[in-house]
């Protein structure tokens, strides 16, 4: 067997970003049959599909890291818990861990979603139909982390939100 990851992982040497782009679901779903653990060139990295082998890395920061110069957070925020390992990560977690909590995070946002979703997928209705990332994914995600940090956003009536991808 050839020591070069593209021979040794075919399917992801395959791999395109442009793939990734127009349909982020074959691809992942192709690679986590073939090689769940598999090098993309595309990407230049390596890229797990598999939940579990994803979960073995995610846990295991002495083998695994996430202090990247390519990560795009890291380059745009600085370093962050996105983008460090270990007890500094979790210095920089741990003011966030208790209000986010799975039960915490239901309780304060579960209604506030519930009414925006609402609102969104209303103002859709009746063109019968929308570009869901655009038009409902975007917003929703924008008005969600306006809440959670106590922004208030209003829309002034004559200004017309473009989302850009």
């Amino acid at each position: 067997m050839a020591s070069e990851p593209t021979s040794r992982f075919p399917a992801g040497a395959t791999a395109t970003v442009a793939e990734l782009e127009d349909d982020p679901h074959p691809l992942p779903a192709r690679l986590r049959a073939a090689e769940p653990v598999s090098w993309l060139p595309a990407l230049g990295g390596w890229l797990v599909t598999s939940r579990d082998l994803a979960q073995r890395v995610m846990r295991d920061a002495a083998a695994f890291t996430v202090d990247d110069p390519r990560f795009s957070t890291a380059r745009v925020v600085g370093p962050s818990m996105l983008s460090l390992d270990g007890p500094v990560h979790t210095r920089h977690r741990d003011p966030f861990a208790r209000p986010l909590r799975p039960a915490r995070t239901g309780e304060r946002f579960t209604a506030f979603v519930e009414a925006e979703v609402a609102r969104l997928v209303g103002g859709l209705a009746p063109a019968g139909r929308a570009e869901l990332r655009g038009e409902l994914a975007g917003p929703l995600a924008v008005a969600v982390v306006a809440e959670a940090l106590g922004l208030v956003f209003r829309k002034p009536p004559h200004l017309h939100v473009v989302w850009d991808r």
